[in-house]
């Protein structure tokens, strides 16, 4: 799972970092965070919500009363098109704007019937989630 969290050149691990704003470093095993205590607590929850995604659909509870996240409606015709060949757009305007972006959904929600849409959550700094939210409302 670490390699997973580490990504592609260190990728993840960055995109991780400019997210919560923490230090991110791997010893062996262990994944060690430095920087502020609230630096520290959502850098360890956006790694649970990354590991979590290896299971299966995340959702983030509370995501309402949360002051790092924005969420997005996407109509469900659109979401490929936001998403990219093997995440690729998706990753590009994550490190455009130094975000943690993914597709929420409830274990519970089934399919995608005519006008169904998807909430993506962006999680980062309030400039970044803005210039990332413009930019995925513009490509809708």
């Amino acid at each position: 799972e670490l390699s997973y969290a580490l990504g592609k050149q260190g990728g993840t691990r960055k995109k991780l970092e400019r997210s919560s704003e923490a230090v991110i470093q791997y010893v062996g095993h262990n994944a060690i965070f430095s920087g502020g205590r609230t630096q520290r607590k959502r850098a360890r929850e956006y790694m649970k919500w990354l590991f979590d995604q290896l299971e299966g659909p995340v959702y983030v509870d509370g995501w309402e009363d949360r002051d790092d996240c924005t969420v997005v409606e996407i109509p469900a015709d659109c979401i490929g098109y936001i998403t990219g060949a093997r995440r690729a757009t998706l990753s590009t305007m994550e490190d455009e704007w130094g975000v943690l972006m993914f597709f929420m959904n409830k274990k519970e929600d089934k399919g995608r019937g005519k006008g169904a849409s998807e909430k993506l959550i962006i999680f980062g700094e309030r400039r970044g989630r803005r210039g990332a939210e413009l930019k995925v409302m513009s490509s809708v």
